[in-house]
Parts: structure tokens; C-alpha cells; sequence
């Protein structure tokens, strides 16, 4: 692919693919600078030495003819090598770049071209046959060095050759006046060949992008396999430490089923005792807390799998909240912490899942209830969200989590210290749990928290079930 605008864009206007083929071009051109800067001054001395060897066939040229050719390439030497300096390795505005090839192009072939015309001698056959030759390499040299970009290429070729066909047009001699009728033929077979090797550098810049690109790609899909298999790692590993963590959580309901109904069905304190009733209740009790555990991992096993399901409906939140209030009250007075549930008067259309609705306001209510100290403030608030949607926060006074540790919060298995752990019992899935059914809906959770002010976490549900939420997560 070649880049052909000429008119000068912002690089931002360009499409990326442009800017790196122009870049590659560029490149090229800049890389073949020191040939020039070193050669055409030796090359220009070279070709004068025939004059002063053998002027009686070659026709005569003054020394000052020849200090001069020689001055004006040490001249485009010396300005071409600035250029290749300024661009060599600065990271320049790519298009200033290439006004800046153009103009050194420009430059250096019409000194080429200059010289041409102090070499020349009317009427000398074999000093227009001689001064030709230099024409035809010097523009053959230009056209094979510069083949990589078109404008360059172009600009450069036929400056040389106007300077040039602008002496023989306006010389004597049977040679001037073929050459001059040849030379515009001449022009468009270099520049054809120039297209030639330009389509072998289309061809090369093509596999090498191929290449960088196939190169980023498979960069790109080890880092994800790296990523996502560090992502399976840690989550394994937090699974195995949550077990570790939580064994006792299983175990100890379950010593206590056996233990009591061991006492009760071995009748260990007579036929007819009191006490085999509290402990049928305690044998309840633990039974009802294993429960919840295993619904609690369970649950999260299946939203991981993509097997829960959920039947959203419209519905009134009010006497859900109002049953989370009787539920979780006695433990919050227990406590000494003041709940409060803050519900709108008018409270937008909600559609959800109405056990999930009520999951999700337990589980967030009983961990405020569980980590925040006696005697804090815990408030539940519900109303309509900015941008549309129903939102719900629970909010306290409590020690608050940490910054770097907020973002593993809603991660299943990933407790983190201050509130989340395992001082507080339970599984610590549940704002797992929040999230995962929040997303069922549609919706997500958020938390907001700073150590020693307090913890809030909100859940958006969209108008709809299932719909993308919105990017702003503002209650309303």
C-alpha cells in the first residue's frame, strides 16, 4: 500500500494504517541519505578528471567550472546531511518529514543537474555523449535509492532531468538535438522502472506489516492466555483458602445435628426432659445456618456455570423491604444500631425476580448489620436512578474497606480485611451474590467506601430486565 496525499494533514486525520506505511517510506528514504552525502562529491571529482586528462577529446573546462561543480555537491552534501541529521532518529510530525525529503530532493538533483551544464561543452560530441552517461546514472542512482517513495521519487527524477534537457534543447549539434528529442522518452521509462521497484517495496512493506501485525496478535493472545490463566490461578487459589477459611462453618452445624440428636434419640437425660426440646430447636437452628451456607455456595456455583435463572416481573418492592426490616430489626436493636429504610414516595416501576430482589437486600443488609460496631447507623434507601432505572444503597457507619482492596470485593471466594472477613462468620459470598444476580437483571452493583467513614453499595436495575445499564451509577 503507498501513501499518494499530497496535501499536509494532522497525523491524528490519517488513518493509522497511512501513517505507518508513510513512516516505512520515509525510513527508506531517510537510510539512503549517506550515500548521497558521501559519494556524489567524490563521484562529481571523479567525473572531472577526464577533462583535465584529455581536453583535446573531451573539450576544454575550466578549473573554475570544475571547483565549482565539485563546491555546489559539497553544498547539497552539507544540506542533506542537516536533513538526515533533523530526521535520523527524532520522532518528527511525519509529514514535516516528508516536506522536508521533498525540499533536500528538490535541491540536490537541480545541483546535479547544475553540473551538468558546467561540464558541457557545444558542439563536442563526445563531451555530450560523456556529460549524458553522468546524466543517465546519476538519475538511475536517484531513481533506485528514492524508488520507495512516489513523490520523492518523482521530484527528484525529473528535476535532474529538466536541468539537464533545458542545456541540450538550447545547444548545437546533431547529438544535443537527439538526445533532447529522446530524453522526455527516457524520463518516463526511469520513472516506469522506478514504479517497478516501488511495487517490490509495496510488496516488502506488505509482508513486514503482515508480520507486525501477526507478531501484536500473537503478543496480544499470549498476554490474555498469561492473564486469564493468573486470573484461574488466583481464583483456585482463593477458592482453596476459603475453604480452609470456612471448614469450620461446616463442620460446626453439623457436629451440633449429630451431637443433639444423638442426646434425643439415646434419651441420655432420661424419657421425658425439657431440655430435648432446646435442643431440637438448636438441631433447627444449626440445620436452617448449614442451609443458607450450602444455598450460598450452591448459588454461586450456579451463576459462575450460567445456570441460574430468574423470572423478572413488575413489582412492588415496599412489602419486600418492609419483611427485610422485621427480619434483620431485632438483630440490628441487638446491637444497638439505628436501621433505617428510606423509601421514596414515589418509587419508579421496578421488574425483577422477587426472591432474587429480596437476596439481595438481605445479604446487603445483614453484612451492614454484621460488620458495622454497636450502636452505628445503617440506612436503606430506594428510588429512581439518574438516566432512568430503579436503584437501592444500604449504607453505614462502619470501619470501611480500603481503596486497593475494593476491587475484588464482588470477586466469589475474595475476602479482604476489615469487613469482609472471617471474624464476622458466614460464607462471604454475599456481595458475590449481590453482584452476580444484579447482572442477571440486567443491572450491577457498585460500592463506594473509605476507611473509618463507612460503606455504601448500590444496586441498579434497569427499566427493563436483561438491558445494558447505563454508564453513569448515580442514585437518583
Amino acid at each position: 500500500m503507498e501513501t499518494h496525499a499530497t496535501t499536509v494533514k494532522p497525523d491524528n486525520a490519517v488513518p493509522k494504517e497511512d501513517l505507518r506505511d508513510l513512516d516505512a517510506r520515509l525510513k527508506q528514504i531517510v537510510a539512503s541519505l549517506p550515500a548521497s552525502i558521501v559519494y556524489n562529491p567524490l563521484m562529481t571529482a571523479f567525473a572531472a578528471v577526464p577533462f583535465l586528462v584529455g581536453p583535446e577529446t573531451l573539450g576544454h573546462i575550466s578549473l573554475w567550472n570544475i571547483f565549482v561543480a565539485i563546491g555546489i555537491q559539497l553544498v547539497t552534501s552539507a544540506v542533506t546531511r542537516v536533513i538526515y541529521y533533523a530526521n535520523r532518529d527524532t520522532v518528527r510530525d511525519l509529514h514535516a518529514k516528508q516536506r522536508d525529503l521533498l525540499a533536500q530532493q528538490v535541491f540536490y538533483s537541480a545541483g546535479t543537474g547544475a553540473v551538468g551544464w558546467l561540464f558541457w561543452v557545444d558542439g563536442n560530441a563526445v563531451n555530450n555523449l560523456y556529460v549524458v552517461l553522468l546524466l543517465v546514472c546519476v538519475v538511475w542512482a536517484a531513481a533506485f535509492t528514492r524508488a520507495a517513495h512516489r513523490q520523492i521519487l518523482t521530484v527528484g527524477t525529473a528535476t535532474a532531468s529538466i536541468v539537464f534537457m533545458a542545456r541540450f534543447a538550447i545547444a548545437p549539434g546533431m547529438v544535443a538535438h537527439v538526445v533532447t528529442f529522446l530524453a522526455p522518452f527516457w524520463l518516463l521509462y526511469i520513472l516506469g522502472m522506478g514504479a517497478v521497484a516501488r511495487r517490490r517495496v509495496d510488496e516488502m512493506l506488505a509482508v513486514r506489516f503482515a508480520n507486525e501485525d501477526l507478531t501484536d496478535a500473537l503478543r496480544l493472545a499470549r498476554d490474555d492466555a498469561l492473564r486469564k490463566r493468573f486470573e484461574a490461578e488466583a481464583a483456585n487459589a482463593s477458592k482453596t483458602i476459603f475453604l480452609a477459611n470456612r471448614s469450620h462453618e461446616l463442620r460446626t452445624p453439623l457436629n451440633a445435628i449429630l451431637g443433639f440428636s444423638d442426646i434425643i434419640a439415646e434419651q441420655s437425660f432420661g424419657p421425658a426432659i425439657d431440655r430435648y426440646r432446646e435442643y431440637a430447636r438448636d438441631i433447627h437452628n444449626s440445620g436452617a445456618h448449614l442451609l443458607s451456607l450450602i444455598n450460598d455456595l450452591l448459588d454461586v456455583a450456579k451463576i459462575e456455570a450460567g445456570k441460574m435463572e430468574i423470572d423478572p416481573q413488575p413489582l412492588d418492592p415496599v412489602p419486600l423491604l418492609e419483611s427485610v426490616q422485621r427480619l434483620m430489626g431485632s438483630r440490628a436493636a441487638a446491637k444497638g444500631q439505628a436501621l433505617d429504610f428510606a423509601i421514596a414516595a414515589e418509587l419508579p416501576e421496578l421488574v425483577a425476580d422477587p426472591r432474587a430482589f429480596k437476596q439481595i437486600v438481605l445479604n446487603l443488609v445483614t453484612n451492614a448489620v454484621k460488620f458495622t460496631p454497636n450502636g452505628g447507623r445503617i440506612t436503606v434507601s430506594c428510588g429512581a436512578a439518574t438516566g432512568g432505572g430503579f436503584v437501592i444503597s444500604v449504607e453505614d457507619n462502619g470501619p470501611g474497606i480500603p481503596k486497593e482492596k475494593l476491587a475484588k470485593i464482588f470477586k466469589p471466594f475474595s475476602q479482604v480485611d476489615n469487613r469482609y472477613d472471617s471474624n464476622g462468620g458466614g460464607t462471604g459470598l454475599g456481595l458475590a451474590l449481590v453482584q452476580g444476580l444484579a447482572k442477571l437483571h440486567g443491572g450491577f452493583a457498585s460500592i463506594e467506601s473509605e476507611v473509618d467513614m463507612g460503606t455504601k453499595v448500590t444496586v441498579y436495575f434497569p427499566l427493563l430486565a436483561e438491558t445494558p445499564a447505563p454508564a453513569l451509577r448515580s442514585v437518583g
